[in-house]
């Protein structure tokens, strides 16, 4: 050691500043790095692996010091973002050049953020730690892999840092309340974003979209699989924190960056995992779409891409075969709810027209009067894809059966520990109290997932039993026969599960999948009763609401669900069924509208009363 200090001071080297961008074993040592690249001297003398980048260190902060770090960085941060300009980025489709415009992120303003990821910023630290510990465990699990290495490219970081600002706005907010002393079925709650959170996402947002556009063409092909990664976490801010509008479109420009970059992204080592995160993406936005335009296999979509019509290309089959256990089951789950929703919608808008189930004429006019109620306009191509895409129920009827099978398929893919035990014998069933429904008959389930899961497989079951008697005049007012047996026996199994779920894991854990209250809504237009309602509004919802507080929501929030099944139960009071129920708000709504409790929604239903008869009408949410 005395003979290299010697060798050091003979040649008198230049005197090193100490800065943040050395190598990473110098700054681990707490010494000068000369920045030699690609090995500084230190390094060489020392024999380290020589390696550039950002260490973040993180701190644990709880909600309210995390918020008081936070607050002394209000007058720094950029306004909202207000312009909803596609900007362009210059990509490559084959060997012509073209340009890449981006519908949903918007324009960006002049940020104060700094450009680049700072493990000195208490804000990316802690909006890093956030999504380390809690966000990204939220996402498929596939997209892990991308945050455990380098977080290359910067889009990326940025995407990383708007997504989780955007879950800590829900999270760390307060909570709004509307009390009933009279009823307390309409008692809400319902979270206050918080601005701050909010308005860093914006500005992160802002910052990947920058960053995307400005990215070395050379890069977006070398990284395209980090790439569309940061357009899926954008697609899922605008999901949870903007309007339905912008997420579509971010869905949309999803689509077209990997039609365009295919071959890249597959050929990839992390492309298999970046396009299982892309192919949840697309499951997740087709629930909003109008009932009467094409499903998907069906052909191009004038609403959006309808993932590749050709069931033979390569990339829709690795994304088919390459999805787990808990991709198949959700992506089961809203197909056949697809399907259902279809085929409700065709039998009473036919009925209520007095024309035939099998006229052409119904597609369009279900187009034409679902848009009215429901406030959206009329868009030529969507009327005639509406008229020229009908199909029959006999057809409908024989997608749910495909369905069917893939799940038989997800059963065979787990545990027996795993799988719902299915409905309860008759003779327990009798026996059984639906205030009770927490007994130890109920089984349990290794983890959270799995009980959703177990949830969305006899969601499924209940739908493939109730079109068993879809050649009926009318699903009866409840009857004693086998087919409403068999359809109450899921229903309190479903309600068994959903009473053992963890309610303080679920209001934060199930943003982007269909939330537990969600799954109580669908079924509740499957399967009604006056013990059902009883038990979703009087047991379940008392429990929710303690330990959530409304936070839980992911398509709708938890509070306009209640407002919904309350709004059903009341019809149920009055002798009508409602087997659809749509709120009644623009695609453009902003979600903190939403969330506003004192905000006024419509609801369109579909149903039929004691006679038979099927009646679409609005109403307004109580």
């Amino acid at each position: 050691m005395p003979t290299q200090v010697q060798s050091t001071e003979t040649l008198k080297l230049p005197k090193i500043q100490r800065t943040r961008t050395g190598c990473k074993p110098c700054r681990r040592r707490g010494k000068r790095c000369d920045q030699t690249k690609p090995c500084c001297q230190a390094c060489a003398r020392l024999s380290l692996d020589c390696t550039y980048g950002i260490d973040l260190s993180f701190r644990n902060l709880n909600g309210a010091s995390f918020q008081q770090e936070l607050t002394t960085a209000k007058n720094t941060s950029p306004p909202p973002v207000t312009d909803f300009k596609p900007s362009t980025l210059s990509v490559a489709s084959g060997t012509n050049d073209s340009a890449f415009q981006f519908h949903s992120l918007g324009g960006f303003s002049s940020a104060k953020v700094p450009m680049t990821p700072s493990s000195e910023d208490i804000h990316e630290a802690g909006y890093f730690n956030h999504f380390h510990r809690h966000v990204r465990h939220l996402l498929p699990a596939a997209s892990l892999r991308f945050t455990e290495g380098s977080l290359q490219p910067l889009c990326l970081r940025f995407a990383i840092l708007c997504i989780s600002a955007s879950n800590l706005s829900m999270l760390d907010a307060r909570v709004q309340s509307c009390l009933s002393a009279i009823d307390r079925r309409r008692s809400i709650f319902s979270p206050l974003i918080n601005a701050l959170h909010h308005r860093h996402a914006q500005n992160y947002q802002d910052l990947t979209l920058w960053h995307f556009c400005n990215a070395h063409l050379d890069d977006v092909k070398r990284q395209a699989p980090a790439f569309l990664a940061a357009l899926v976490l954008i697609a899922l801010y605008h999901h949870a924190s903007t309007n339905h509008l912008r997420f579509r479109l971010a869905v949309m420009d999803s689509v077209r960056f990997v039609l365009i970059y295919r071959t890249q992204i597959m050929d990839s080592v992390g492309g298999a995992d970046s396009l299982q995160m892309w192919f949840r993406l697309c499951t997740s936005h087709r629930p909003a779409k109008p009932p009467a335009l094409l499903l998907e296999g069906q052909g191009a979509s004038s609403f959006g891409p309808n993932l590749l019509p050709d069931i033979t290309e390569r990339l829709y089959l690795d994304c088919i075969l390459g999805m787990s256990a808990d991709d198949l089951i959700y992506d089961i789950l809203i197909k056949t709810l697809e399907i259902r929703t279809k085929l409700v919608v065709y039998r009473c808008v036919a009925d209520s027209r007095q024309i035939s189930e099998r006229s052409s004429e119904v597609g369009s006019l279900a187009y034409e009067i679902l848009n009215k109620m429901l406030g959206r306009q009329c868009v030529q191509e969507e009327y005639a894809e509406a008229r020229e895409g009908f199909v029959q129920s006999s057809h409908l009827l024989g997608l749910l059966e495909v369905q069917k099978e893939r799940l038989e398929v997800w059963r065979s893919q787990l545990n027996a520990n795993q799988l719902p035990k299915g409905s309860l014998d008759l003779d327990t069933q009798k026996e059984m109290s639906w205030r009770t429904s927490l007994s130890p008959i109920c089984q349990s389930f290794p983890n959270h997932r799995d009980t959703l899961n177990a949830l969305y497989c006899l969601l499924c079951e209940t739908i493939f039993e109730e079109a068993n008697g879809a050649d009926t005049v009318c699903w009866s007012f409840p009857a004693v026969d086998e087919r409403s047996t068999r359809l109450e026996n899921l229903v309190r199994s479903m309600c068994q599960i959903a009473g053992i779920v963890d309610f303080k894991i679920s209001n934060t854990s199930d943003v982007y999948t269909l939330s537990l209250a969600e799954t109580m809504l669908q079924m509740v237009l499957l399967w009604r009763s006056d013990e059902i309602f009883s038990y979703v509004l009087d047991v379940l919802w008392p429990q929710l609401e303690m330990n959530g507080r409304g936070y839980e929501h992911s398509h709708y929030p938890t509070h306009l669900v209640k407002r919904i099944i309350t709004q059903i139960a009341a019809y149920w009071e009055q002798g009508r069924a409602i087997i659809i129920a749509l709120p009644a708000v623009p695609e453009e709504i902003p979600k903190f509208r939403l969330l506003d409790i004192s905000h006024p929604v419509d609801m369109v239903v579909c149903g039929y009363n004691k006679h038979g008869k099927y009646f679409i009408e609005k109403a307004l949410l109580p």
